[in-house]
């Protein structure tokens, strides 16, 4: 071994220092025994040489400044880390709930039906509770038979609170019908026969009226008379117009005014 190898040997084994503390513990940095110093019972601190085992106390004031302010800085990061990591788990613990909740929280038609809207009106009552005056009549004549008949019934149920109303739809695209009547809820057949009924039933007292209207507008029978333009209006679509086809299509604006609320 050359003297330059001795002399690198020798500085090498003298800067192997082991950070020592009081109570017996070693440590080969200054900062692993600067942590176990937080929790030692002993005041003071000695490193030895390797190779020597010559000790020298280490006062805890000899701490070095930079050390404890990037152990604080570190300590600070650390934090930081961990309320990122506790607000996350927090968030996603917060959306697994709502969704779990979403999914539990499933809607039972025959509860809302026989329990929510147990007091609803028979259809029969509800056809024999609307009360036509004859500016519906003219209503109907103007616009037309589907948007005027649509107009009134619908204007009847919104009158009526959900729960009384007693027609409800669960699905308009293809016209699920719920119908109560001699009060209990079924689901009406494929051709909707008792709604289409209420409907023909209520354009019916609508065309009854055509008579009082006749009376109260004797002039219509001139053919030079607007009224006549009136009532031929009027018998066109109050009267000539009531088929099913019109019908179905009235049942379908229906529907939609009258979708159950699932959420």
């Amino acid at each position: 071994m050359t003297s330059k190898h001795k002399i690198n040997d020798g500085q090498l084994q003298k800067n192997l220092k082991k950070y020592v503390c009081s109570c017996g513990k070693e440590y080969s940095y200054r900062q692993g025994l600067y942590l176990h110093k937080k929790t030692c019972e002993n005041e003071e601190i000695i490193y030895k040489n390797e190779i020597n085992t010559n000790t020298e106390p280490i006062k805890n004031e000899s701490v070095d400044k930079e050390l404890i302010n990037y152990l604080i800085k570190e300590n600070q990061d650390f934090k930081n880390l961990i309320l990122e990591i506790v607000k996350k788990d927090s968030y996603n613990n917060c959306n697994n709930i709502t969704n779990t909740n979403s999914h539990n929280k499933t809607f039972n038609l025959q509860f809302f039906l026989n329990e929510t809207c147990k007091n609803a009106m028979n259809i029969s009552d509800f056809v024999d509770s609307i009360k036509l005056q004859l500016s519906d009549l003219e209503n109907v004549a103007k616009i037309g038979y589907v948007e005027g008949l649509s107009k009134i019934i619908i204007k009847n149920l919104k009158a009526l609170d959900v729960t009384e109303r007693p027609v409800h739809c669960s699905d308009s695209k293809r016209d699920t019908m719920y119908v109560k009547d001699e009060d209990k809820w079924e689901k009406e057949n494929e051709n909707n026969d008792k709604v289409l009924k209420a409907i023909e039933d209520i354009a019916n007292k609508n065309s009854k009226m055509v008579k009082e209207w006749k009376q109260k507008n004797p002039e219509c029978a001139s053919s030079k008379s607007h009224k006549a333009d009136v009532y031929s209006h009027i018998m066109i679509q109050a009267v000539c117009s009531n088929n099913d086809a019109n019908n179905n299509k009235i049942l379908k604006k229906i529907a939609k005014e009258v979708i159950i609320d699932k959420s």
